[in-house]
């Protein structure tokens, strides 16, 4: 059994188990071991029944010498079964599981793992965990037993033993040097996944995490450098120059004065544009912070270069305001600049200088002559293979410049390893006279408190008003009945509010009906809009002065700071109102970081240190976040792992097994 053989290839997963597996991202024998667990319970005390204690967790071992169902005269029933070892007997009882009469025979040794039942004038365990012993092996009640994130379908009681079968069967080959083992300090791979997935004490998890993260880590570094050098190999087919007269008028003529960040923006891009190599930079920014009219410049550059640009945008409301903007900023007729959207005809804009659109482009890339520009305006929010057709499809005639462009808050450390491919500037300050949306947490009891604020500034100042939920519907998942969901919400609102206009928007409306109903609000047709986080990007209402969140404790911070983004886009004072679900006091301190801080990375930065990476982008993931053991918090294993990437990278071809694995991890992406 090879380590990129089939998931199918282990004994006992057909189609169903495969295809529950495959939404997990597990696909190969490989994938299944880098399913690590989350966490582990200790059942490594193993007792004899004469040495229980009350209140203590043990594991016995003994053979059973009675099983039965036992119904009472209520018409309910338990299973009840009398084990014993050479100790004692011990009693059984487990609710709700009729099918242990027949799981469980007479004369069978089996392994239990629970507690004495304090009230019990007898030994006996209460729905304890069980396995009949087979082979000499307990793999779910004796030692450090993993524990794997919860799947419909797929317990851990399944998992484990489908990775100790293939612990026992495949060929797991060392593929990283013994000299950068032996430096690292890194243990072999095949010991890693026995050590990560059955650790004989707790110790042995860290090290087995350190070796497989090192794998993973050095791997994305590598990807990172071949796209690199594939790209620094291009030649740039469109060599953009903007003589400083051109960009000194186009600097006077905007309304506001650009900050420093936006001016060494503009100067990094437009050192890219004339270079031999074509431009392949990410420019992150704030939401507000200035990044279209530094899309604007290098908009400029191409535009009198006499190419083509394109500009696209993840919604149609999006590009729309970008289309304004850009003709505003530019001072351009729309003869000279299109906007291409699902709704919009391609007939349009083919003759146009600049198109600005949706997904709709990647179906029109043949209808575009000269284009010397691409930007992708939140690239996060397309996929890998929607950034790179747009891309491709030019640089496959002259290689043509890039700028993605994101406003989601990102930590450098984290920056530099998953875009490490591509050049980074940051626009890390907000233009002179941009608002301070004043922030604050509040509790539950404030809430009716909270209303009528609302209300008396809705009448008093005319503004508009987002209220956030986290979900669309209540969740029937108990540890979820606390956070709010829109649905439910809007029909309470109403109650509230009923002096006052209100519409629901949320992600699983059309996107017509969507545009519609933002559209209605930008014309301040109704005064609350309640919603999901859909509006985290590409909203811009000047009139909306007011966001409440609810439930803010289930956003990252980054996230919160986005969605606080939609207000104070005007000239009134703006404000951002949290009430959380918790009074827990690490919630609500990690909240109150809104109330001081108003810059994104910085808040980006302290979530993934209290948090980690899984959690720092709320409820929704944005596509980068894909290692399954690493931990990108790990400054120092980050810089470890560069190091040595670019020392294999330099000899790649001497390191088969490397050469190989990277090969095959592009082929999958690309498929």
């Amino acid at each position: 059994m090879q380590l990129y053989d089939p998931i199918t290839s282990i004994s006992g997963i057909g189609d169903k188990y495969a295809q529950m597996l495959e939404k997990l991202g597990i696909f190969t024998i490989e994938d299944l071991l880098m399913h690590v667990p989350f966490r582990y319970e200790d059942l490594s005390k193993v007792k004899k029944i004469s040495e229980l204690l009350a209140g203590e967790t043990a594991t016995i071992v003994g053979k059973v010498n009675k099983v039965d169902n036992v119904y009472t005269r209520y018409g309910k029933s338990f299973v009840k079964a009398i084990v014993e070892d050479e100790t004692g007997k011990l009693e059984i009882i487990w609710f709700n599981q009729k099918y242990l009469k027949n799981a469980l025979s007479v004369g069978s040794e089996v392994s239990l793992s629970g507690s004495l039942n304090p009230k019990s004038k007898k030994p006996q365990f209460t729905n304890p965990v069980w396995e009949v012993i087979k082979d000499g092996e307990a793999l779910h009640t004796q030692g450090i037993i993993p524990v794997y994130p919860a799947t419909e379908g797929l317990t851990s009681r399944w998992v484990r033993p489908k990775i100790k079968f293939v612990l026992d069967r495949a060929e797991i080959d060392e593929i990283l040097p013994e000299n950068v083992l032996k430096e690292k300090s890194l243990i072999h791979k095949h010991k890693a996944f026995e050590m990560i997935h059955f650790p004989e004490v707790q110790e042995e998890v860290e090290l087995a995490r350190k070796r497989l993260a090192f794998e993973e880590l050095f791997f994305l570094h590598l990807k990172g450098l071949k796209h690199r050098k594939e790209w620094d190999s291009k030649k740039n087919g469109h060599k953009i120059k903007l003589i400083p007269t051109d960009l000194e008028n186009f600097k006077n003529s905007l309304p506001f004065q650009l900050t420093k960040a936006q001016n060494d923006a503009i100067e990094d891009i437009l050192d890219d544009l004339k270079r031999d190599v074509p431009m392949n930079r990410l420019l992150q920014g704030d939401v507000g912070s200035g990044k279209t009219a530094v899309a604007a410049a290098a908009l400029l550059a191409s535009l009198k270069s006499g190419f083509t640009s394109i500009y696209m945008a993840p919604t149609q409301i999006l590009a729309q305001q970008h289309f304004e903007t850009i003709k505003r900023l530019l001072g351009l007729t729309e003869d000279e600049v299109g906007l291409l959207t699902g709704q919009s005809r391609s007939g349009t804009v083919q003759q146009k200088k600049i198109i600005i659109g949706t997904h709709a482009i990647l179906h029109q890339l043949d209808k575009f002559q000269n284009v010397g520009l691409v930007i992708i305006d939140e690239q996060h929010k397309f996929g890998v293979s929607q950034r790179t057709k747009v891309v491709d499809y030019f640089t496959g005639k002259k290689a043509t410049n890039l700028l993605a462009m994101t406003a989601t808050p990102i930590p450098r450390s984290l920056a530099l390893t998953f875009y490490g491919d591509l050049d980074l500037s940051v626009i890390y300050e907000l233009p002179v006279g941009r608002q301070i949306v004043k922030t604050w947490v509040t509790n539950e009891s404030k809430r009716l408190a909270a209303y009528d604020w609302i209300k008396k500034e809705i009448h008093q100042n005319k503004t508009q008003v987002f209220i956030v939920c986290p979900f669309i519907e209540k969740s029937l998942v108990e540890d979820l009945e606390n956070v709010k969901a829109a649905q439910e919400e809007f029909e309470k609102l109403k109650i509230h509010f009923k002096d006052f206009k209100l519409k629901l928007l949320h992600g699983r409306m059309k996107g017509s009906e969507k545009d519609e109903i933002i559209q209605d609000f930008a014309k301040g047709n109704f005064d609350i809009l309640v919603t999901t986080p859909v509006i985290e990007v590409g909203i811009d209402i000047p009139n909306a002065n007011i966001i409440l969140i609810e439930t803010p404790e289930r956003f990252g911070l980054a996230s919160l700071h986005q969605l606080r983004g939609r207000v104070g886009r005007g000239k009134n004072p703006a404000y951002c109102v949290l009430i959380p679900s918790t009074d827990a006091y690490p919630s609500i301190q990690r909240l109150k970081n809104l109330e001081k801080i108003h810059l994104g990375n910085k808040l980006a930065e302290i979530d993934l240190k209290l948090r980690g990476p899984g959690s720092m982008y709320g409820t929704e993931q944005h596509g980068f976040m894909d290692l399954k053991v690493a931990d990108i918090t790990d400054i120092n294993l980050i810089v470890s792992t560069k190091e040595t990437a670019k020392d294999i990278f330099d000899n790649l071809d001497q390191f088969h097994k490397i050469k190989e694995k990277l090969d095959r991890i592009e082929s999958v992406e690309k498929n």
